[in-house]
């Protein structure tokens, strides 16, 4: 592979979306502040504890005859996981982080931690903006929940750790990484 410096990212913003599971990505070049009907913004995430991805899974072995040892590798089965720190003490962050469905809204506006919490399955945007291009990466499905501790730090912002198992999607795949694009008008919706 040819050294390319237009294909080295630095993330120096970036921002997340969600959406119902299977929601389509946009296309092409979109404004990576509204990329379009049906995703919401996550709102801030964390500067200090970025968004991470994670691989799970054995790793591949190398199987072989008495004639050849070295005859095949397996494919191991891996999943892929992500976290993230969002900032913002609002429903849609404790409906992540606690793992709760519209009904924790109680009448008076507070929120009802449930007992059981429940993974919420949302499509996942982010959008990696690196100077005058960006870097969309989308999982059409992924399984969210809270994870860690919330630390009450008076020196440090409050932030939510949530984690988030990539599932199949619709069609069968984990999701798509695009090629850089220009950051374009906003989405029509």
């Amino acid at each position: 592979m040819a050294q390319n410096d237009s294909e080295v990212v630095l993330p120096g913003t970036g921002y997340v979306y969600l959406a119902t599971p299977n929601t389509a990505k946009p296309e092409g070049s979109f404004d990576p502040l509204a990329p379009g009907t049906g995703w919401d913004s996550i709102g801030h995430t964390s500067l200090e504890n970025g968004i991470e991805f994670g691989r799970d899974g054995d790793d591949p072995e190398t199987r072989g005859s008495w004639q050849n040892p070295k005859l095949r590798t397996t494919n191991p089965d891996v999943t892929y996981t992500l976290t993230l720190a969002a900032l913002q003490a609002s429903v849609e962050t404790y409906k992540l982080y606690f793992g709760a469905g519209d009904g924790a809204v109680q009448a008076d506006g507070s929120f009802k931690i449930p007992a059981k919490p429940t993974a919420q399955s949302k499509a996942l945007l982010i959008v990696l903006v690196d100077g005058e291009q960006m870097l969309p990466l989308y999982f059409p499905n992924v399984s969210l929940l809270g994870s860690d501790a919330i630390t009450f730090d008076p020196s440090a912002l409050l932030e939510f750790p949530i984690s988030g198992t990539i599932l199949a999607g619709a069609d069968g795949s984990l999701g798509d990484i695009d090629a850089f694009v220009a950051p374009g008008a906003p989405a029509a919706g």
